[in-house]
């Protein structure tokens, strides 16, 4: 992905997101919203052992385990000296939950209260932090990991990362926590996020390539 392509795909899908917050303020998706919450969240709790799962991922998708495991990478980048691979976890990771955090504060929106919620939250609804921060998160992670792998591995760990922010996007309508536009939402804010900076990144390397040529 070119620096140029980056930042206009960031820029498109920022105005996608743009445009559910607008729907969500002047209430133009309520009904739908409660259309595709009931039938989801209806569907998955109709098999245990899949809502056990869900569960799960939802835990693991958690603030503190984000935290610890971008620790993590920045470390191990600090000591096979990838400063800017480092520098790109930190900005995408802390950037990304004070950005969403904001904008939550912003919108305000409550929870769905039309099922039991099977998670204790006291935030505000929109948009999902575990979509935004999920895919943010598994996202810089498979791109860092990609840049070890071989090209022919790539694809399929930026593909397993992302599976991995769907599911945990569709474990908070299951659980009955959020709205589908809050994940729609934060699928949308997060990969935004996440290729702004990606493309951030690839501007600073070719400042500093044509930087040092003679």
């Amino acid at each position: 992905m070119s620096q140029r392509n980056g930042l206009w795909l960031s820029l498109a899908g920022f105005i996608l997101f743009a445009s559910i917050g607008l729907a969500v303020s002047h209430g133009s998706s309520d009904a739908l919203d409660r259309q595709i919450f009931l039938t989801s969240a209806d569907w998955a709790r109709t098999y245990p052992w899949l809502m056990m799962f869900l569960a799960g991922v939802s835990y693991v998708g958690e603030a503190v385990f984000r935290i610890v495991g971008a620790t993590l990478i920045i470390i191990a980048l600090l000591a096979a000296r990838r400063y800017r691979a480092a520098l790109f976890v930190f900005v995408v990771v802390a950037g990304g939950m004070l950005l969403c955090w904001g904008i939550k504060a912003v919108v305000a929106r409550a929870r769905p209260e039309l099922l039991p919620q099977l998670d204790l939250v006291h935030s505000y609804s929109f948009p999902s932090s575990h979509a935004w921060n999920g895919l943010v998160f598994y996202g810089q992670a498979a791109v860092v990991a990609a840049t070890f792998l071989q090209r022919r591995w790539r694809a399929p760990a930026i593909a397993f990362g992302m599976l991995l922010a769907l599911i945990t996007g569709f474990s908070r309508i299951a659980l009955g926590v959020h709205w589908p536009s809050d994940v729609l939402a934060g699928w949308l804010g997060g990969g935004s996020w996440l290729v702004f900076c990606y493309a951030l990144l690839l501007a600073g390397w070719d400042r500093s390539r044509k930087g040092s040529q003679p």
